[in-house]
């Protein structure tokens, strides 16, 4: 099940798991930093986590469903399921703070596990291919390689190429 996770989409589940290793990271700062009500900051932070995958997921699906439109169409579908996104936010973080269940300060934090998970995602990458839950990145080829022409042939061409203008070509 794990691999299927990692399996996907191209990056979603390294994603995903940022945002988790995020979210332990920070519980454990909670549990360290405070002592009598941190089950109120949890609950928050969790929620903010929740959010955050919740938006990763969303982002996911709302770029595959743009990309079967004109570029035009497109753009207007990513505005809209951009703003769908951040008024579920909004709404959800407004609703915290009138009824207080959780801190939204800490549901803030946990929705920065977005952020914080896009950013540590080549190292989850990589770390998924260390544990074999990914099959291994591709070897690069050089340019001439993928164009067709043999390193040889390239040299030749730029040999040819001083000889006819007296310049060195960079």
């Amino acid at each position: 099940m794990l691999k299927r996770f990692f399996q996907m989409s191209d990056a979603l589940g390294e994603l995903l798991c940022g945002i988790l290793f995020f979210g332990i990271l920070c519980q454990i700062g909670l549990i360290i930093f405070l002592s009598g009500s941190g089950g109120y900051y949890s609950t928050g932070l969790w929620i903010g986590i929740l959010l955050a995958m919740g938006m990763a997921l969303h982002m996911t699906w709302s770029l595959d469903k743009a990309l079967d439109y004109a570029p035009s169409d497109a753009i207007k579908k990513m505005r809209s399921y951009s703003l769908l996104r951040y008024a579920a936010v909004l709404i959800i973080l407004g609703l915290m703070m009138i009824f207080d269940p959780a801190s939204p300060l800490t549901a803030f934090l946990g929705l920065m596990g977005l952020k914080v998970g896009a950013y540590i995602q080549p190292f989850t990458h990589k770390a998924a291919i260390r544990l074999g839950l990914k099959p291994p990145d591709p070897e690069a080829k050089p340019l001439e390689e993928i164009e067709g022409q043999t390193p040889e042939k390239a040299a030749d061409a730029e040999t040819s190429l001083q000889g006819e203008t007296g310049n060195t070509v960079e």
